[in-house]
């Protein structure tokens, strides 16, 4: 049975990157019927918390993604927080250790960071040179007894190190390529690399799905299933998600995780509809997708290698499909938390669809709903459409048919609007000229919700003030509180 793994570090909010991942990890199990694992690598305890776990877990969640194993849900290759797996981690090293492909190391830091500095400056890969690799136990006696507590270094073996992988094809690192590198630090904690792989294998990972900056790693990765006698996973490494500017995503190209998507009106599964598409291309030039249409339709076969840049336009038009394909109750309700002021409002629900073809984001609902409240005192532009003797025709004729009809239902106020233009349709004015008075009399802007909507959601009286005020050139300033 396929198994795959998403493994996320809790030292900060989900990035939309490993959000990524995370998703063509769950897609790919999900279709295939296989299961998924979440692991917490929260070896770093400067930078890890709870708190921060807690929230990509929530944020996962939100975006529709579920597990089978992981450290809210149990499991039988539990623990999940690499935190509390070093008993496990230790006995590996033992092994590795008792059989020579392991090796104490007493070099300080300070050391390592010349041994670097010296390999850059002469134009070599800075890769450990091995100070340690073939010391005598003599040597290694002196070394403890000047207070040194080693690390555990793995003995990378000599030659190619090459690995397959889904996307890639054959993929190959030189000989030196690749330095022998720690697997238990001097704390005894383990080093990402050795633990992941540990990981891995006792867990049964079958497909690992990461992006293309783990390519060095994998070289690592495949050296160590070796050495411990597993059968290492099948690799598929996705192109990174990128700015504008072609350099990888981050802070400087604006939001880049989940939750602030989130905070500002995105649908989760909008967001999860965009990630998917960047990389992948669905059948049929389908675009608009729900979770379990993504489910069905999803291939990691069709996955492209080529580098992929995060749109925000593109995801901004999807979102606005998916919120127009929202079951009517879940809208309303997803609509009162992002405006609760409106939401106490009895016609709530026909304000929001009033203005729902204009949205792009939950967060843009208040503003579009502003010309149901007071109006505002127009702009020297929206104050000329209530000049003239023909506007002034035009709003009596208004106040006419507002103070006539009780305005109880939105076909009545079509009504009224019907009434008012044809009032005036023979006298060579056009529509705009007809209605934008009215809305400036109402609103004081020239742009909002459709004006049988507004007589509707203001009611009779409150449109006749609002018009009579229109009429004295005291537009904009409310008839009553709202």
């Amino acid at each position: 049975m396929i198994k795959v793994r998403f493994a996320p570090s809790p030292t900060g909010r989900l990035h939309l990157g490993s959000a990524r991942t995370a998703l063509f990890n769950w897609l790919f199990a999900r279709g295939q019927g296989g299961k998924v694992v979440l692991r917490i690598e929260d070896t770093d305890p400067a930078r890890s918390s709870r708190e921060h776990e807690e929230s990509i877990l929530e944020d996962l969640r939100w975006l529709g993604l579920d597990w089978d194993e992981g450290p809210d849900v149990g499991g039988p290759c539990g623990p999940y927080r690499q935190s509390e797996r070093g008993g496990i981690y230790r006995e590996h090293a033992s092994r590795l250790l008792d059989s020579g492909k392991a090796y104490p190391c007493y070099c300080t830091p300070d050391e390592l960071e010349e041994g670097k500095r010296r390999a850059l400056a002469e134009g070599r890969t800075p890769v450990y040179g091995g100070a340690c690799r073939n010391l005598s136990p003599r040597e290694r006696r002196e070394r403890e007894a000047e207070g040194r507590k080693p690390a555990l270094r793995f003995r990378v073996p000599e030659g190619e190190v090459a690995f397959q992988d889904l996307l890639h094809g054959y993929v190959r690192f030189p000989p030196g390529a690749v330095g022998d590198f720690i697997i238990l630090r001097s704390d005894g904690s383990a080093g990402f690399n050795f633990s992941v792989v540990v990981d891995d294998a006792v867990m049964g990972i079958t497909h690992v799905i990461r992006g293309e900056d783990h390519l060095a790693n994998t070289a690592r990765h495949v050296l160590l299933f070796d050495a411990l006698g597993y059968q290492p996973p099948l690799y598929l490494h996705h192109s990174l998600l990128l700015g504008p500017d072609g350099s990888k995503m981050s802070k400087r190209h604006g939001a880049t995780t989940v939750r602030e998507y989130r905070e500002a009106g995105y649908l989760p599964t909008a967001l999860a509809n965009y990630l998917a598409t960047l990389s992948w291309s669905p059948p049929e030039g389908r675009e608009v997708l729900a979770l379990d249409e993504l489910v069905r339709l999803f291939d990691i076969g069709d996955l492209s290698s080529s580098p992929t840049v995060f749109d925000r336009a593109r995801l901004d038009w999807l979102n606005g499909k998916h919120l127009r394909r929202l079951d009517k109750d879940e809208l309303f309700a997803l609509a009162a938390e992002f405006a609760p002021g409106w939401a106490r409002h009895p016609r709530f629900p026909l304000m929001v669809e009033s203005v729902l073809d204009n949205l792009t984001t939950l967060s843009e609902l208040p503003r579009y709903l502003e010309p149901y409240g007071e109006p505002v005192t127009p702009t020297e532009t929206a104050a000329e459409w209530l000049h003239g003797e023909a506007a002034r025709r035009i709003l009596e004729k208004a106040l006419e048919l507002v103070e006539s009809t009780p305005l109880v239902s939105l076909d009545g106020c079509r009504e009224v609007i019907g009434s008012l233009k044809q009032a005036f349709v023979d006298r060579d004015i056009k529509a705009k000229e007809i209605l934008m008075p009215l809305r400036v009399a109402l609103t004081g802007r020239e742009h909002g919700p459709p004006l049988p909507h507004l007589l509707f959601v203001l009611g009779a009286k409150e449109c006749a003030a609002r018009i009579r005020a229109a009429l004295a050139g005291e537009a904009g300033k409310p008839a009553r509180p709202l």
